[in-house]
């Protein structure tokens, strides 16, 4: 799309105010103004202000629908800055482009194919909100890997419409979009840099793998994800480091002690909710950690049938475990490639919940398959409420201060603890020799990537 970005470096110089570098250019290719691009990375704080200003900029401008596409890997925030933006304009309509995949689209089990979009039930709810008609959004089950409803939304009394996914600055939304943000780092580009580390500390150089850690990670990202964010008018990077400090940890009590639900329920008050859960936690070892020592393991979660990273720290200030921890989503095909860079997997715990909540605490009742013993959780933000929790529960005096993992390392359960869910074995199809040379499967990884994107541009 052309644009006229010819005097957008002059408004980025030094002393000129943020709000200034926000200026509105004729489109060339229909009766529209966008934003002129603002060639300078910006903070993720700084990035919010432009956003929001170009947002009422380009409502003042145009008619209709201003349609504003927020994309960037995994990880990267764009979640967490768009609902920044929804908390600050709550008139403002949010489309997740997650809620339209077709698992029936799924091309050689890759469920990070850009074909597994439904664009064509997309772009149709696109053009009737620019119509001024409300439109049947799609609700995308991750447990069944299926559509199972659809949502009304009406065009916003705003008139700005925000998608956001992966791939909202695809090549067949772009035309469509007033305004298209980028976010970038992370916890993806964390999760890289963890990565590095791991592997250099195993005292694996080769310059292939270091360079290419990205790439195996997300081997979708270069192929399919940075051209299309190289396109954005805004750029943000978010330098959001989940490893430094306890900015919002989690206080948890832990006991063996059995406790009645009855009397879980008789702490919380008549609001509080309740549900049922089972997760599997996979926790992989970095290369060359010994698996009954590691203070280090990443983890990964299956809980109904989404996939997540989880970073977290954890001290213990008896009785407490005290961990800040941050979670995003995956594809469970970020496995394979962690594997391929010499990560392996150390324990895989199946645990099933009832859990009772509040706007204060949560309590656990935690049944783990493998080690065949049931705990109780206090978890919150709050120490002295948890505390007084637990003491109302009568668990004071049997405090277990020990993560799971850290019980299993203990009881030296470790290498027993391995069942691997069937869904993830179906899923992962992984080879046994994937894992045999980092380096071996990195070429490996790196040969399927262009072949992938090769098969791609075929079917285009």
């Amino acid at each position: 799309m052309d644009q006229d970005t010819s005097s957008a470096d002059s408004h980025q110089k030094r002393g000129v105010l943020l709000k200034d570098q926000v200026r509105l250019v004729k489109r060339k290719d229909c009766d529209r103004y966008e934003i002129a691009s603002i060639q300078d990375p910006l903070s993720f704080e700084k990035g919010f202000f432009v956003v929001i200003r170009a947002c009422q900029l380009l409502a003042q401008k145009n008619e209709g629908i201003i349609l504003v596409g927020v994309a960037g890997p995994s990880g990267a925030g764009k979640t967490v800055f768009t609902e920044k933006i929804l908390s600050f304009m709550p008139s403002v309509a949010v489309i997740s482009m997650d809620n339209y995949n077709d698992a029936s689209r799924i091309v050689d089990g890759n469920f990070d194919d850009p074909r597994l979009t439904d664009y064509d039930t997309l772009l149709q709810n696109v053009h009737d909100l620019k119509a001024g008609k409300q439109v049947q959004v799609p609700i995308y089950d991750f447990k069944s890997s299926s559509r199972t409803g659809y949502r009304t939304l009406e065009v916003p009394t705003s008139r700005i419409v925000i998608i956001e996914g992966i791939y909202a600055l695809s090549e067949r939304l772009r035309p469509l979009l007033d305004l298209r943000v980028s976010v970038t780092g992370g916890v993806h580009f964390d999760l890289v840099k963890r990565v590095l580390r791991d592997i250099q500390r195993a005292g694996q150089e080769p310059e292939e793998i270091i360079h290419q850690i990205s790439e195996t990670v997300y081997p979708m990202y270069k192929a399919f994800i940075e051209p299309d964010l190289q396109t954005a008018h805004i750029k943000i990077i978010n330098k959001f480091n989940p490893f430094t400090g306890f900015q919002s940890p989690t206080y948890i009590l832990k006991s063996t002690r059995m406790v009645t639900e009855d009397k879980v329920k008789a702490v919380f008050s008549e609001n509080h909710t309740e549900t049922k859960e089972q997760t599997y936690d996979i926790y992989l070892l970095p290369p060359g950690e010994d698996p009954e020592s590691c203070q280090s393991y990443l983890r990964m979660r299956n809980k109904d049938g989404k996939y997540s990273l989880m970073f977290e720290e954890w001290v213990t200030d008896n009785p407490f475990v005290i961990s800040p921890r941050i979670t995003f989503e995956v594809s469970v095909r970020l496995l394979g490639g962690l594997m391929a860079l010499g990560y392996t997997i150390a324990s895989i715990l199946k645990r099933s919940s009832h859990v009772f909540s509040d706007d204060r605490v949560s309590v656990k009742i935690d049944w783990l398959e493998q080690v065949n013993r049931h705990y109780v959780q206090v978890q919150g933000k709050d120490r002295l409420v948890v505390k007084d929790v637990a003491e109302q529960l009568g668990l004071e005096g049997s405090y277990v201060p020990r993560t799971y993992i850290e019980q299993i390392q203990l009881e030296k359960l470790v290498n027993e603890v391995m069942a691997l869910p069937e869904d993830l074995k179906t899923k992962l199809s992984l080879d046994e020799d994937l894992v045999s040379s980092p380096k071996e499967a990195l070429s490996r990884a790196s040969a399927d990537r262009v072949a992938m994107r090769n098969k791609h541009l075929k079917r285009l």
